[in-house]
């Protein structure tokens, strides 16, 4: 008999995550009618996509069984700074708007690497706060504010 061991990697934690992810998004999808593919309903999308990322994270768990495993280290400090980077989005969007309060929060969460650069911080908040807009505002349509006012 063969004995099988868990091998802890980076890759074990992330796809646990997705999978977490998408379960979550799939039980609450569910309060949405399905439609067809013919007549989509509001829940065709957000379900399907949280299949997409729970096959995703499936697969990653799996792969990760292949990989040898590693000392996996959490850094409480760049944890903090990305979940107080998402309570921020999420206080400053409605007074702020969607342009700012993107732009903000991403250069917050960027102190949590090191590596980055201001000029590199600026190009990278101002790119995923005009993408923001333009995906959910201008794409999606979207009622939000863009900024303040």
């Amino acid at each position: 008999m063969t004995k099988w061991t868990l091998k802890v990697n980076h890759d074990l934690f992330g796809g646990l995550l997705l999978v977490g992810i998408g379960a979550f998004a799939y039980y609450h999808g569910q309060q949405y009618a399905m439609g067809s593919l013919a007549r989509m309903g509001p829940g065709f999308l957000p379900i399907l996509l949280s299949v997409v990322l729970g096959v995703m994270g499936a697969i990653l768990t799996v792969a990760s069984q292949w990989k040898p495993s590693s000392r996996v280290q959490i850094q409480f400090g760049q944890l903090l700074i990305v979940a107080g980077s998402l309570a921020l989005f999420a206080l400053l969007l409605r007074p702020a708007g969607l342009l700012v309060a993107t732009f903000i929060s991403v250069i917050v969460s960027s102190w949590a690497d090191r590596q980055i650069t201001w000029p590199g911080r600026l190009l990278l908040a101002g790119v995923v706060a005009g993408l923001a807009s333009l995906i959910f505002i201008v794409g999606l349509g979207m009622n939000m504010p863009l900024w303040w006012g």
